[in-house]
């Protein structure tokens, strides 16, 4: 397969700004932090919680200011181009697609202070890296064994209710979870809210599937990704702003901090279901009773679409499990940071990753849709690479932080930024009466594969080995680039595969 190679012009920025962004995280001490941070990292971290409110705020503006279009044709969509096309193409979204926007902002706010701060609370209450494998591979099983039926469900129920129900018990458990010590209490809460957590995660594909049209759907899929990226950018950053003000000051204990953050984030999380009620239910569609099949998969027409869809993701599952639960344990134990630093890092990480959800949509209409997947997902492996590598490359020059922090923002950008275009792409091939089931069944599988390998991660770490978890994300990534691209690389596999639902 061919792509076009990037400008050299466009490669001499990049290197610029990741140049840049390695000597600012480069602490005074080139492999140790001796408790103290990087000088630097306050700023970073205000910095990128700044770029993530203007992100919500611009894209606020556009959608809920100015002329709202009703509908376009796809001809007059595809007319829209540059940056005033861009904009144009916001303002068709629906009215629940905008909702929706609102949301995902509430509810992700958590998402950043959670990555962050919520492993090192369970550690600084007394727990080791293994009891956090153990509570990730809990959640997991419950989300797995609940996903497949929370498909069925919200293919029934409608997905409004499903996101009613599924954040706020969600949110009720993070809130109990964090204000607990109890190793009982704290794996309980973990299976109750991966159970009902299935139920948001199935339901969400399949809602923007239903309100958007095929024409505008990597569009919405991608504003979507990156604004509520721009939300976890801001938890992550107060993640780890709010324990070094407080220290600094003199105020409150560590595992109190690590409380007050969280705390906000749950709030927003609550907050994000007044935007959820006030959506409008599209009817839940109707199993083809005609086909004369019965039971629990009635809904499914394409089985051997879905096994496509779904056994690459199901690897990205697997090899995501070994390490990325565990990134802000890595950074801790593995890296020595501090918790500012940490907040920095992801919220850099996902400052890329909201740029690269924007310009998903670009990249798709130039490449296409498999292929923008393939060749984000494929440069993303080296960087896992040199995560795995970044203790052993750390150097006066430059340091482990340094190394990690950017290995770890390339890796979270080129992953990441396909995974609107690919689940557009999944939601067009699919019927409409089998999306969140096939959904549920790739979470369950994704999920189940993923827990198993956080707890295989967790040992591992645990003992002191931080290299083995990449590695094994690497070949696991590696091999699910293979399998999409000989499932519905080139164009005679993607008009056979829209045959297959025609």
């Amino acid at each position: 397969m061919k792509f076009p190679i990037p400008s050299t012009r466009r490669r001499r920025w990049a290197a610029v700004l990741l140049a840049a962004l390695a000597l600012a995280l480069r602490p005074s001490n080139a492999l140790a932090h001796s408790g103290e941070p990087a000088a630097i990292a306050p700023a970073l971290a205000w910095g990128f919680m700044g770029f993530g409110a203007l992100v919500i705020v611009g894209v606020a503006l556009v959608l809920f200011t100015g002329r709202q279009e009703a509908s376009a044709s796809g001809e007059t969509f595809a007319r829209l181009t540059g940056f005033s096309g861009y904009i144009g193409k916001m303002r068709l979204f629906s009215r629940n697609a905008r909702l929706y926007m609102v949301h995902v902002v509430g509810m992700d706010v958590i998402y950043g202070t959670w990555a962050v701060l919520f492993n090192l609370y369970l550690l600084a209450i007394g727990f080791d890296i293994a009891f956090i494998g153990l509570r990730i591979l809990v959640g997991a099983v419950a989300s797995a064994l609940a996903s497949i039926p929370a498909g069925l469900i919200s293919d029934r129920i409608g997905r409004k209710l499903s996101f009613i129900l599924g954040d706020g018990m969600g949110a009720l458990m993070s809130l109990i979870a964090i204000s607990t010590t109890n190793e009982a209490l704290l794996l309980v809460t973990a299976g109750i809210g991966g159970l009902f957590g299935a139920l948001h995660g199935v339901a969400e594909p399949a809602f923007m599937a239903e309100n958007s049209r095929e024409y505008e759907r990597v569009h919405l899929f991608s504003v979507s990704g990156g604004t509520r990226t721009a939300a976890a950018i801001i938890g992550s950053a107060l993640a780890g702003l709010v324990p070094l003000i407080f220290s600094a000051s003199g105020g409150g204990d560590v595992v109190g901090l690590y409380r007050m953050v969280a705390y906000f984030g749950i709030g927003g999380w609550f907050a994000s279901l007044i935007p959820a009620v006030m959506l409008q239910q599209v009817a839940a569609p109707e199993a083809d009773s005609a086909s004369g099949s019965k039971g629990l998969f009635a809904n499914i027409k394409n089985p051997g679409l879905i096994w496509r869809l779904t056994a690459p993701e199901v690897l990205i599952g697997l090899g995501a499990g070994f390490a990325l639960p565990l990134m802000n344990v890595f950074f801790r134990a593995g890296v020595d940071s501090h918790e500012v630093e940490i907040g920095a890092v992801f919220a850099a990480g996902e400052a890329f990753l909201v740029v690269g959800s924007f310009l998903a949509p670009l990249l798709a209409a130039r490449l296409g849709k498999v292929r923008s997947v393939v060749l984000t997902r494929s440069m993303a492996i080296p960087f896992i690479l040199v995560l795995a590598l970044s203790p052993d490359l750390g150097s006066e020059t430059i340091s482990v932080l340094s190394i990690a922090g950017l290995a770890y923002i390339g890796r979270i950008t080129l992953q990441n930024m396909a995974s609107p275009v690919r689940s557009a792409f999944a939601m067009e091939l699919l019927d409409e009466k089998e999306r969140g089931t096939q959904v549920g069944i790739q979470q369950a599988f994704a999920v189940a594969f993923s827990g198993l390998a956080s707890f295989a991660g967790a040992s591992l770490m645990d003992a002191g080995n931080f290299q083995l978890p990449f590695y094994l994300m690497a070949v696991c990534y590696a091999v699910a680039v293979v399998l999409f691209w000989r499932f519905f690389g080139g164009a005679r596999q993607e008009m056979a595969a829209r045959a297959a639902v025609s």
